[in-house]
């Protein structure tokens, strides 16, 4: 039979694990509540856009982006492109410019009253918002791209400008647009 040793020790063991597990039921607390943001609100499935978004020659400045400015332009090689921080461009495309890469500021935005280059984004659509040309692929592509840029550098829907809202030389790319873009917007940026 067994020892009276080995039952105490069974035993102890025993009252031990019930004793344990009742402190950590007693110590149990709630679960954190985090705010969630589909992964598809944020960007392409496997990431792609936050490690082009990551992938800079000097660290990400958060603090210093705190606009996002979307314009268009007809080519993806001209002026404007060049001058904005990422492209949309066809097929799918979203590139970034050396600017992005070195954290620099933009040549994007000249308005009156405020440096919009020195703190904010500046994304190109290329083909114009207003073309038989812009694709709803492209509008998805933009769509996802000025989301995780608000979701990485908290900038609420509110901070997020059509190039047009800025500059009034420039035409307002249709109500059509302007409802679709603004109403897909990220309306909550707690993310990291």
């Amino acid at each position: 039979m067994l020892e009276s040793r080995t039952v105490r020790t069974l035993a102890s063991l025993f009252v031990s694990m019930i004793v344990g597990a009742l402190a950590l039921m007693w110590m149990e607390t709630a679960p954190i509540d985090v705010p969630r943001t589909p992964l598809a609100a944020v960007g392409s499935e496997d990431g792609w856009y936050e490690r082009m978004i990551l992938r800079t020659e000097v660290g990400l400045q958060p603090v210093k982006w705190r606009n996002i400015v979307v314009r268009s332009a007809g080519d993806p090689d001209g002026d404007i492109a060049r001058a904005c921080h990422f492209v949309v461009a066809d097929g799918g495309q979203v590139l970034t410019n050396d600017l992005w890469k070195r954290q620099a500021d933009g040549f994007h935005t000249f308005a009156p009253g405020h440096d919009w280059n020195a703190d904010s984004i500046g994304v190109c659509f290329v083909g114009g918002p207003d073309r038989a040309s812009a694709r709803a692929e492209r509008f998805d592509d933009l769509i996802g791209l000025v989301r995780l840029l608000q979701q990485r550098f908290k900038v609420p829907p509110e901070r997020v400008y059509l190039h047009s809202d800025l500059d009034e030389r420039t035409a307002p790319p249709g109500d059509e647009f302007v409802e679709a873009f603004s109403g897909r917007l990220l309306q909550e940026t707690s993310g990291s």
